[in-house]
């Protein structure tokens, strides 16, 4: 399980964004805050699948259920861990290219590994924009980060009409994580 990810890591370390696949109580936070059970889910970044098995753990429509890996190797290696799932292969920055329009609306939540504190400020606005157009209006997105300051800047998330609560600190994760919720607080995004 390790392999493809230590390969990706060694291929494109800023682009993985982490030391160490997400571990097994991260993706247990994550899929909590997701709430998965019924809901039509679009991950981000699944690299090599541990938060995509808890959102099946958890409830999650494998039907119902979206991957978008950039990284080929990984992209190829959940596609034969999990062959009854959608996987997209692309870069969350042109996600609006790569999911049809008829989706757009239509996920109720985005559950994203994406290393966002890593990216310019330009890539960071474009990707929420995309992100919430494609989610319903009640729509959440759900971001872990191994900082202590949140994964979009309080500024940020003002500018783009968003409203973050930390859910949950996961300190047995390598290193500690913390899981963030982010919605809608008032109009469209980038308002």
């Amino acid at each position: 399980m390790y392999q493809p990810f230590v390969l990706a890591l060694l291929r494109n370390p800023r682009q993985v964004g982490a030391v160490a696949p997400s571990g097994p109580l991260l993706a247990r936070a994550m899929a909590d805050a997701a709430e998965p059970a019924g809901k039509r889910i679009l991950e981000i970044g699944p690299g090599t699948g541990v938060i995509t098995e808890a959102l099946l753990d958890r409830g999650a429509p494998r039907d119902e259920l979206y991957l978008l890996e950039r990284d080929v190797t990984l992209a190829a290696f959940l596609g034969r861990k999990f062959p009854d799932i959608n996987i997209i292969v692309g870069d969350a920055r042109t996600i609006s290219n790569l999911i049809s329009p008829d989706h757009a609306g239509n996920f109720d939540v985005i559950v994203s590994s994406l290393p966002l504190l890593n990216m310019k400020e330009a890539d960071k606005v474009s990707i929420l924009k995309q992100f919430f157009t494609l989610l319903g209006p009640d729509g959440a997105l759900i971001q872990y980060t191994y900082s202590a300051r949140a994964p979009i800047a309080p500024a940020l998330a003002t500018r783009c009409g968003l409203r973050g609560t930390r859910m949950s600190t996961v300190f047995r994760n390598l290193p500690p994580a913390r899981v963030w919720k982010y919605d809608r607080d008032q109009g469209p995004i980038g308002q």
